[in-house]
């Protein structure tokens, strides 16, 4: 689904942790009684509430109605926690991608394994094996992707005309484009994290799979290479070094007040040249741009550039965005399989969804014939070249475990502010990853260069 992703977690303890404090002030919100299916989920807006809930709640027909309850970005996670850890809550559990609570909550036992549903749904075949992979704890499927995206770079076509630009494709390319934007009195870049502190593990992201290239992270992921190696101490360096070059949102002090009306108000305005974010950015641009903005910009993406020397020109950084399991509370497990099987595989009403709504697809397999006439013609080159994607990167909040995530995201703020190293920072991230891996708390993930199907 189309939301903000609210990938900003609650601390390095984990959210264990975070759901026995709250357990003490009670659930909100039992979940629904056990004739009625549940689902909590987190929206742009109240268009987007209306929509879900008559076409992906109200228009299941199986055994039990579902009841959608829309809830804030900002209070979703917590909701969840607390009614789970006091033995409630919704019966469809939704979390924000892999990475975030879903080997606690299958810890704690608050996940149904789904492995009984898998072959009679025919979900193999149905789902790209690399997000299958990705949803399992303890080789056992406890989640369902929901949302897949990926990170792109975003670009005013009548900005970069006027500067004599072009979207970048290697780290030459991109360090010149952001030297001449930035000469010519333009922000390179805009970027903040203001409303969304987690922003940051977008771009140290880009920075690992992009700076120090995918077969590098894929190593280390598997564990065969130390986060300390000389590659990814040299990435984030770099990266740094472009946010004390004042390339991300115009300067680090700058970096941390933009909000995101702002950032993208930069973009379409003029004042910044391009925008490095993910593909949920799709549903929030519109606003900003053309007839509803009461302007004539328009907007236009393309694959991220290369920002290291020997990366491939293309990766795409694979992310599951959404992820749905069955509250074992719920009685009905196999009721709740159904509804989930509708929710991630029907393919006419998850089709319309992107079409109207710009929600972000499940990882199954989409292509162009899929769409209809009406699509937005971005929409549809975008899924039709992710689906076919060769050479693909690895971001946090699908592939590392949480821990590590939390600090990658709260320290790389010291980095940028030159109260870190770089190789301070990497040690970090070591140090906490090894620990989660050895607790088998690692997703799986695809090889680099093997394609998604």
């Amino acid at each position: 689904m189309a939301t903000i992703s609210r990938r900003q977690l609650l601390g390095a303890g984990g959210a264990l942790g975070v759901m026995a404090l709250l357990s003490a002030c009670g659930s909100t919100d039992p979940g629904g009684s056990d004739d009625v299916i549940t689902i909590w989920n987190n929206l742009a807006d109240a268009q987007q509430n209306d929509y879900f809930r008559k076409h992906f709640a109200e228009g299941y027909r199986g055994k039990y109605p579902v009841r959608f309850s829309p809830k804030a970005d900002s209070t979703i996670d917590r909701l969840i926690q607390t009614a789970l850890a006091a033995g409630s809550g919704p019966s469809v559990i939704v979390t924000p991608g892999p990475s975030s609570f879903v080997s606690s909550y299958w810890s704690a036992g608050y996940l149904a394994d789904l492995r009984p549903y898998v072959r009679h749904y025919g979900w193999t075949d149905k789902f790209a094996p690399w997000a299958l992979s990705a949803s399992q704890v303890d080789d056992k499927l406890v989640t369902l992707p929901a949302s897949y995206e990926t990170m792109v770079f975003y670009w005013n076509p009548a900005t970069l005309h006027k500067l004599g630009l072009a979207p970048p494709k290697t780290l030459e390319e991109f360090e010149d484009f952001c030297s001449e934007a930035k000469g010519k009195g333009h922000v390179p870049l805009s970027a903040g994290n203001a409303d969304y502190k987690g922003a940051n593990e977008w771009f140290v992201g880009l920075g690992l799979n992009h700076g120090a290239g995918p077969d590098a992270v894929y190593s280390a992921l598997r564990g065969e290479t130390k986060w300390t190696d000389s590659v990814f101490v040299d990435a984030i360096d770099r990266l740094a070094s472009y946010f004390k070059k004042g390339w991300f949102g115009g300067g680090v002090d700058l970096y941390f007040t933009n909000n995101f009306p702002t950032i993208y108000q930069q973009l379409a305005s003029g004042k910044a040249a391009g925008m490095l974010s993910g593909t949920w950015d799709f549903s929030n641009l519109g606003s900003y741009f053309g007839k509803a903005a009461g302007n004539d910009a328009t907007w236009d993406w393309t694959t991220v550039p290369s920002l290291g020397k020997g990366v491939p020109q293309i990766v795409w950084d694979l992310a599951i965005g959404q992820s749905v399991g069955i509250n074992t509370n719920f009685r009905d497990t196999a009721a709740a399989a159904d509804y989930l099987n509708f929710l991630t595989t029907d393919m006419k009403t998850i089709i319309a969804g992107v079409e109207r709504m710009n929600f972000e697809p499940p990882p199954i397999h989409i292509s162009a014939a899929d769409f209809s006439a009406k699509a937005d013609p971005r929409i549809v080159r975008l899924y039709s070249q992710l689906s076919a994607a060769e050479s693909v990167g690895y971001t946090t909040w699908t592939f590392f475990p949480q821990q590590t995530e939390t600090y990658m995201i709260d320290y790389f703020e010291n980095v940028i502010t030159g109260r870190l190293s770089a190789k301070a920072y990497c040690a970090g991230i070591e140090s906490r990853f090894s620990r989660e891996r050895a607790e088998g708390r690692v997703p799986q993930a695809p090889k680099p260069g093997g394609g998604l199907s």
